[in-house]
Order: structure tokens, then sequence, then C-alpha cells
């Protein structure tokens, strides 16, 4: 597992097992560090899952615990993924979203002793080439998200500002998300879609959600009207979303238009204040 997993969760919220994960994380993004962990305690849990710690900066901006706008996104996904699989398993399409599960910090990367002063490990701090105190990154008691590791290629399949690499060779997640907004009647449209493709279909984690009624609500990956307007500028229709209903230009506000008009679409996640 690469380092030392010295640092615990308390119970996992509804379950009885916890976690332990290692004292330097692997990956960030803007609203999050990822740590590799493991399952404890409860034999159906046993395997390998990732740890991720909010950045504080992050939490106030949001102006609630992040991770319940992250549930609230993955929840209704998963939902929507259920709709799309009941309607095109048959043809091998099959999409999940990972589970998102909530614990705290129980102990932050273990002490070492000298003579009897308990001194907290120095791990990565918040540049990779920096080593700060555990309780710094990895505060006792912070609430952390829990989820299962994907094994195989991780790839950035469809940004919240519809961006597609070219090397990325797939129809399927774009007409998923064509699909969520033809399933919801235009209420939402579920994007961002990450993880990893294999045999039995896709496993995605993290989504985005932009939200016709109430922008914001599903974070600050939200871009409402904006976002879902900006998909369908980019978005080419294949076979399976072809005749789906899309979003009309006239039907919203020419604030929004020029909105998405400025809007570029790239690789990473677009958030809500990085735009006027």
């Amino acid at each position: 597992m690469g380092n030392n997993q010295s640092n615990t969760s308390l119970p996992i919220e509804g379950r009885g097992g916890w976690v332990v994960f290692e004292n330097d994380w692997f990956a960030e993004g803007r609203s999050r560090r990822v740590y590799r962990g493991t399952y404890q305690g409860e034999r159906h849990m046993m395997g390998r899952c990732v740890v991720k710690i909010y950045k504080e900066q992050w939490s106030v901006r949001l102006g609630e615990m992040s991770y319940r706008a992250d549930i609230r996104a993955t929840d209704r996904a998963q939902e929507m993924a259920k709709l799309f699989n009941s309607t095109y398993m048959i043809n091998g399409y099959s999409i999940e979203f990972t589970k998102l599960e909530i614990a705290r910090i129980n102990s932050s990367a273990g002490f070492r002793f000298l003579g009897f002063v308990r001194i907290p490990k120095r791990v990565k701090g918040k540049e990779a080439d920096e080593r700060v105190s555990s309780s710094v990154m990895i505060p006792k008691g912070d609430s952390v998200v829990i989820e299962n590791y994907l094994e195989g290629e991780f790839i950035h399949f469809l940004s919240n500002t519809a961006y597609q690499d070219e090397e990325v060779q797939d129809t399927v997640s774009a007409a998923f998300s064509h699909f969520t907004y033809q399933a919801s009647n235009g209420q939402i449209l579920v994007c961002d879609l990450k993880g990893v493709r294999g045999e039995r279909g896709y496993v995605f984690t993290d989504p985005a959600i932009h939200s016709h009624i109430d922008p914001g609500n599903y974070g600050s990956a939200d871009l409402g009207d904006v976002g879902i307007l900006k998909f369908f500028e980019n978005h080419t229709c294949c076979a399976l979303c072809e005749g789906f209903q899309k979003l009309d230009p006239a039907d919203v506000t020419s604030r929004v238009r020029r909105q998405a008009r400025a809007l570029t679409p790239g690789r990473s996640t677009t958030h809500l204040h990085e735009f006027p």
C-alpha cells in the first residue's frame, strides 16, 4: 500500500467496521485529498478503500459539511444509473456509482515517542514537497468520506463542462448524461463522469449534477442551467440518446446564455465561484 497505514477512523456510520489509512495522500483535487486505506472489523467489508479528507477552505466556501452535497449527488446519480440499466443493460451497458460512507477520524498518523513526550509524525503537507504535523493534515474528529477502491485504469470520461478528451473513445458516458436529463424531465443532468470501464460496464465516482430548479444544491460543481446548456452545446448524440429532449437556449435567461458562452470546456471540474 505504499506507506504506513497508521491513521484510523471511528466506526463507519450505520456499520460496525472502520478503516485504517496511509499517512500521506496520493492524489488531490481542488476540494479534497485522497488517501489509500483498508476496511477493518467486518468480514463483508474487507478490502481496499480510499479515504477523502476535505480541505478546510472548501467546507467554508460551500457553507455546509461538504460531504452532504456529495452524498446527495452520488445517491441521485445512482438512481439515474438504475433507470439507465433497466433500459440498456440488455445491450451490455451497465453503470453504477461508488457508495459514499462517512466516518470520523479517530487517531492520526501514529506518534513516535521522545522520552515521555508524544510527538505527531510528520506527513505530506498541503504541498507535495513539504512535511507537517499529522495533526494538521489529519485532524482527530474531522469527518471523512470513504468509498471502495476502483481497480483498473482510472479515466475522466466527461467533465462537468462537457469536455471529452479525444483519446477517450467512449459514447456511453455522454449518452448516460443525456439520458439523465431525459429521465428527469429536464430537472437534472448528471455529468463529470470518472472511474473505470470493465467487461461488466462502468463504475463511476464523484459525479457532478447540474440542477435546473436549485443550482448549487448538489455542491459547488452544480452549475445549474449554465452547465446544462454547456453540455448540449458540446454534445453530439449517438444511437443511445438520439431523439431525447434538449435544453432550448430560448428557454433560459440571457445571463445564462452569456455565462455558458464564456465557459470554456476543460478537463478539470469547474465550480460555481469560478465564473461570474
